[in-house]
């Protein structure tokens, strides 16, 4: 699955500049293209969002089964709690580590895509990230699915949650042809909150970073064309 021309030196020696990398043709392309495919054909995402002080889950069936008023006040709520710096909203998939391809209710992940997260944890993968990013300790990932559409978001954040035993974070863009001005945007801070730079999504390219690095996914404008696909997770010890 893993493009057979990788430079894991190469890699090693930009990530240790500033603890982050990335690393474009990834996959192989054709691999990439299906993962692709099946996000956007096959799998049933949930709308995942931060509001009454805690992380809230949301299947399609919920979402679409609440009154226009009920919409009203929870768009409402997410933008005042985002105008304060507060938040997320946008649609996923987290994947189980139990690897049968089932997930909570009924839903169940395309083989393709269940072969993909099980690739993120074996050990020859484990042995690449650890040589790249130089830290032998690490056990196991954790992966989600992610579509992120007009309107969604994820507030700036630091992922370093030593209870979850995160190390680094990783994002697999799965969009093609994604143009800057649609938001979506992997945004880097400073520890003061100013801006520092940020990475556009790009097809079959995989960001990794420490997670101390302080970012954010930009608002995802009203006239983006495309969803924003990932898949997305930690690296754990």
């Amino acid at each position: 699955m893993l493009n057979p021309a990788l430079d894991s030196d190469a890699l090693a020696h930009a990530f240790k500049v500033d603890g982050r990398v990335r690393i474009d043709d990834f996959l192989l392309t054709e691999i990439a293209a299906e993962v692709l495919s099946l996000c956007q054909n096959q799998l049933e995402f949930n709308y995942l969002f931060f509001r009454d002080g805690k992380n809230q889950v949301f299947s399609t069936e919920q979402m679409t089964a609440l009154t226009p008023n009920a919409i009203t006040k929870m768009q409402q709520a997410l933008i005042e709690q985002a105008g304060q710096g507060v938040g997320f909203f946008y649609c996923g998939l987290r994947m189980n580590h139990d690897l049968s391809g089932q997930l909570t209710g009924k839903k169940t992940v395309p083989a393709p895509l269940m072969a993909l997260f099980k690739l993120f944890n074996s050990e020859e993968f484990l042995k690449l990230i650890s040589k790249i990013t130089g830290d032998p300790s690490l056990k196991d990932t954790d992966g989600q699915y992610t579509r992120y559409t007009q309107g969604q978001f994820l507030t700036r954040h630091s992922d370093d949650i030593q209870a979850e035993r995160r190390r680094f974070a990783y994002v697999l863009g799965l969009s093609p042809q994604w143009h800057p001005d649609w938001g979506g945007l992997l945004q880097f801070y400073e520890k003061d909150g100013t801006p520092r730079d940020a990475w556009q999504p790009r097809f079959n390219s995989l960001s990794l970073f420490d997670v101390s690095h302080i970012h954010s996914v930009t608002y995802v404008t009203p006239f983006a064309r495309n969803p924003r696909y990932s898949f997305t997770g930690w690296f754990r010890n």
